[in-house]
């Protein structure tokens, strides 16, 4: 079964009623913190990998809640700040932006597209199915690219020879087998540090699988430094047998911990999930949970920072300590503003902005926190950045009491006539244009 729900859904009942049994699958998970469900199931991702770097500590918050009705046989499934896609069993869950119309999750793909630097101009959901595959299809790239730049992986393998250069252990019942009468071969193992090893092999029967595949061939050809990651685990790969396909996922059933090679492991869960979707199933048992997730505030500030880096701001990276401003002389007390360039400070917020008349009806936490980094920076502007349900005619500004410094409320006004997912883009880029005009201001 396959049902499709908007992320922090709770307002919006109708969309989100459910006859209890259809869900009784999400019972078990309902309520339960992504931290937790994490740690719990192995192959179940969530953006940003480290959930810890998340601004907003998305760890502490749940994927969905099941709250009872007025029917007892019906429950209503809410959501929290995250999109993607989850699935128990045969149960499968699709999670698009709340600022996204109709049921083409354009936004949520566009976004992705923008972040991880991949051009997709056609998209048709004509196949669910399909659709989720191709979903998850994208993200190998940009998880490639990271486990890469830690070397290709290596661990220890055993071999079997069969020869007179002896430099292991002699396996004496197979040499009696396979050398009687003796003819100057002994049979012997080794057990070497190999890059041919389960891991890189699921890997190489990932690519192969993709190669197949609608969008497949692009994906894996996205740019240089994909195709040098390709073509390096090919040849690190002699072995590959596609025959062998099964064997390489029970293998990899597990995630392997490893001290040094810590960005394969979300490599090896999606390669995994792309192997699985081929046989048209989320888990490998009824009560697994698999997908992948990422946090809406996360992605949103992320999408945002592709616009505004080509304005010259600034955008600090919390999760790699780069970037940060100090609230005190003895360099403590370090704060990351979303963006900052001179004297202007942003802060993006996936929420639903777009209605406000006046700033000072923001949220009184995210007001202190911009008006600390205004103040901190000594910026005359600041300002949020939220997603638009409409265009935005006038921009609200406020000035602060006994201070020159204006704050203001800007947007991105999201597509809601797109006739496809080409014009979607299309029209997107335009309404980009319009709001780094608006912030000149």
């Amino acid at each position: 079964m396959r049902i499709n729900l908007t992320d922090n859904n709770l307002g919006q009942p109708d969309a989100s009623l459910f006859q209890r049994k259809e869900v009784a699958a999400l019972f078990p998970i309902a309520g339960k913190t992504i931290a937790e469900l994490c740690q719990q199931n192995e192959n179940l991702l969530i953006f940003p990998y480290s959930i810890e770097s998340s601004a907003d500590r998305i760890g502490k918050s749940s994927v969905m809640t099941l709250l009872n009705t007025d029917d007892p046989e019906q429950v209503c499934v809410s959501t929290g700040n995250v999109m993607g896609f989850i699935g128990i069993g045969d149960l499968q869950i699709k999670i698009k932006s709340r600022f996204d119309a109709g049921r083409d999750d354009f936004l949520l793909h566009y976004m992705l597209q923008k972040v991880l630097s991949f051009n997709l101009f056609d998209l048709s959901h004509n196949n669910e199915q399909e659709d989720v595959f191709d979903f998850i299809m994208f993200m190998f790239p940009y998880l490639l690219k990271a486990a890469m730049r830690q070397g290709v992986y290596r661990e220890y393998q055993h071999f079997q020879h069969n020869d007179a250069n002896v430099k292991g252990t002699i396996d004496v019942a197979r040499h009696i087998a396979r050398n009687t009468p003796f003819e100057g071969n002994i049979a012997y193992s080794t057990r070497e540090y190999s890059r041919d090893n389960s891991m890189t092999q699921l890997i190489r029967h990932t690519i192969e699988l993709m190669k197949t595949k609608r969008y497949g061939q692009a994906v894996l050809n996205v740019d240089s430094e994909t195709i040098e990651n390709v073509n390096t685990i090919i040849e690190h790969t002699p072995s590959y047998n596609k025959n062998a396909r099964s064997n390489v996922i029970s293998k990899n059933l597990r995630i392997k911990p490893h001290p040094y090679y810590t960005e394969y492991h979300p490599l090896q869960a999606l390669c995994m999930q792309i192997l699985r979707m081929e046989e048209v199933k989320y888990g490998e048992s009824d009560d697994e949970i698999c997908g992948i997730l990422f946090d809406g505030a996360w992605l949103w500030e992320e999408y945002v920072n592709t616009i505004l880096s080509n304005e010259g701001f600034i955008h600090p990276e919390n999760n790699l300590h780069k970037g940060g401003i100090y609230l005190f002389e003895n360099h403590s007390g370090v704060r990351y503003p979303d963006f900052y360039k001179d004297d202007f400070v942003l802060d993006a917020k996936y929420k639903r902005l777009g209605s406000y008349e006046k700033v000072s009806k923001v949220d009184r936490d995210d007001i202190h926190q911009l008006i600390t980094y205004m103040t901190r920076l000594k910026a005359s502007r600041g300002g949020f950045i939220a997603p638009l349900e409409q265009k935005q005619t006038t921009v609200p500004t406020q000035r602060l009491v006994n201070n020159p410094a204006t704050m203001s409320i800007f947007g991105i006004e999201i597509c809601n006539t797109a006739e496809s997912y080409s014009d979607f883009c299309t029209k997107m880029a335009e309404m980009e244009a319009t709001f780094v005009e608006s912030l000149k201001t």
